[in-house]
């Protein structure tokens, strides 16, 4: 976006219900999503098919198999209406920091397990089209360390290690930035260790070669694993520097922490990475709020269905 312009303004309740206030409105919507644009067979791979109005479905015009608006989708084997699907992914797309299960749960009327599971099935859209993208350019890179449920237990009178140091969830940290040194795309990822191996490979995963990598002098980063493929650079961080390449990044690990302790008190780590992957998806269209309900949908349509284990569900 360029300097000076408006951000579109997202999709206001009001203008929600106009649109998508009834289960036809949603069905036909979502039909139109998906094979709006042409269908090819998952059977057979032909191109051509005939809608089935009467059931909102799309028939192969081959082999007469039939494909459903929810199946082999993030929706797939729903019995919750795609009404309230439409309204799960308005809520959580248009709320700045995410939403519980427990008030999803509330929001649409729904059982616990069910907003749950929608909760999961949407994160993981959202971790699918974010794997599309690479940051380019200057790239920050630094460390974040998040509690879990259980680290405000009583320690023994034993202080509590900080840092790099720590038995806390260890996450690498990039946020690429824009030639005025603000934030542009942010891409997390909970790791087991900081050594060097570990960050190159987050780097190969993550950033466009040829980039200029900007990190403070921790050692692991001083190992010159990086430099093959990337430009380094090395900078004291100093949080008085308004012109620092760093600044942007500790805020934003501040800002994810926020997140994570202020809407869900805090994730263990097997369940952290999709959180993570819900903040990426949610910053890194900040500047285009008018577009993230259809853009989300887009992708849970072309995310594989999610399994699911009533022993997983946690919060």
């Amino acid at each position: 976006m360029k300097k000076g312009q408006r951000t579109p303004a997202a999709m206001s309740l009001i203008e929600f219900t106009e649109k998508y206030g009834t289960e036809e409105q949603c069905r036909e919507h979502l039909f139109e999503k998906r094979f709006g644009e042409g269908f090819i067979c998952p059977r057979c791979g032909h191109d051509h098919g005939v809608k089935i109005a009467s059931r909102l479905l799309m028939q192969c015009s081959k082999c007469q198999y039939q494909v459903s608006i929810t199946s082999g989708t993030v929706f797939n084997d729903t019995k919750m209406p795609i009404q309230k699907w439409y309204l799960a992914i308005y809520l959580i797309t248009s709320s700045k920091r995410g939403i519980s299960s427990k008030e999803l749960q509330r929001q649409i009327g729904v059982t616990y397990k069910t907003a749950w599971y929608t909760n999961k099935r949407i994160r993981e859209a959202m971790t699918q089209a974010e794997s599309k993208y690479k940051l380019s350019g200057e790239v920050t890179i630094d460390e974040g360390f998040f509690s879990g449920r259980k680290d405000g237990e009583n320690t023994g009178g034993k202080p509590k290690k900080r840092g790099r140091g720590s038995n806390k969830s260890k996450v690498i940290v990039a946020v690429s930035l824009d030639d005025d040194k603000n934030p542009l795309y942010v891409k997390m990822r909970v790791v087991d260790n900081l050594k060097a191996k570990t960050i190159k490979k987050f780097a190969e995963d993550s950033i466009t070669t040829g980039s200029t990598i900007v990190t403070d002098g921790f050692k692991a980063y001083k190992a010159q694993a990086l430099k093959k493929d990337y430009f380094h650079e090395f900078e004291n961080f100093d949080k008085t520097d308004d012109k620092s390449s760093l600044k942007w990044l500790h805020i934003i690990i501040s800002n994810v922490k926020a997140f994570i302790n202020g809407t869900f008190h805090g994730l263990e780590r097997d369940e952290l990475q999709s959180y993570l992957n819900e903040f990426d998806y949610r910053f890194n269209r900040r500047h285009i709020p008018h577009l993230v309900f259809d853009k989300l949908l887009i992708s849970a349509l072309g995310t594989d269905p999610v399994n699911y284990y009533a022993a997983e569900v946690m919060g």
